[in-house]
């Protein structure tokens, strides 16, 4: 999966994902630095950007998935 791809899917769920350098930040849309999330890998991202998403903006069929 690539960048813009796991950054389209949070972005719906209202997480939002940057880059800086290799460096990858996830957090809900207006959170403080408090609330982010830092990781390295897409991978890591997007389940981590999932377990943070409000379970009312998930779409039924990731509901299963989430832990």
């Amino acid at each position: 999966m690539r960048y813009r791809e796991v950054q389209d899917q949070l972005r719906v769920i209202g997480i939002l994902m940057s880059k800086r350098g290799n460096q990858i930040r996830v957090n809900h849309f207006g959170g403080e630095e408090n609330t982010a999330y830092y990781t390295h890998t897409l991978d890591d991202a997007l389940a981590a950007g999932i377990k943070m998403a409000r379970p009312d903006r998930l779409p039924r069929s990731w509901c299963s998935h989430r832990r």
